[in-house]
């Protein structure tokens, strides 16, 4: 448990009452973050409290600056700007995010599969790495409630910032 939520539960009843349904929301948040039961997991590609993968951005950094809705939109959205599409000269193209480049070699998630697999590539066997406009976000179509999303939204805020505070429906819109 982080210390500002074990504070909180030790200030009082009224206090604690409101962790506890604060802890609810994360827990909930935090299963709805690594066992989706709409489609693919954040953590299929983001890796949060040494659970999960890190394939895509590190979400802490985001959910420390981000408010409610600008999270919303992040989750909602189509395309993102670390997925490009990677053409090799054999033909074969796929959606990817680049993760490293070491001298001749590139390391890239290719993300056509579930989960990524991470190739390693010489340079001269890609042919062109572009902007994606095929490949989208999968939370975009995982068809998350109001409250689910606010759930996940209250863990990531919780685990980025050890805040305690509950994100309600009206602070998404």
């Amino acid at each position: 448990m982080k210390r500002s939520l074990l504070c909180l539960l030790l200030l009082g009843s009224s206090a604690a009452l409101a962790a506890d349904g604060f802890e609810i929301q994360i827990e909930r948040g935090r299963q709805l973050f690594l066992h989706s039961s709409k489609g693919t997991a954040c953590s299929t590609c983001h890796a949060l409290e040494g659970h999960g993968n890190a394939i895509g951005p590190d979400l802490t950094r985001l959910a420390k600056v981000a408010g409610p809705r600008g999270l919303v939109l992040t989750i909602e959205m189509t395309v993102t700007a670390f997925v490009q599409q990677i053409s090799l000269r054999n033909g074969r193209t796929f959606p990817g995010i680049q993760k490293q480049k070491e001298g001749d070699v590139l390391k890239i998630y290719d993300l056509s599969t579930t989960p990524a697999v991470l190739l390693q590539l010489k340079s001269a066997e890609v042919a062109s790495m572009n902007s994606n406009s095929k490949w989208s976000h999968p939370p975009m179509s995982a068809g998350y409630t109001s409250e689910e999303l606010a759930d996940i939204i209250s863990y990531l805020k919780f685990v980025s910032t050890g805040v305690a505070k509950a994100v309600t429906v009206s602070e998404l819109r």
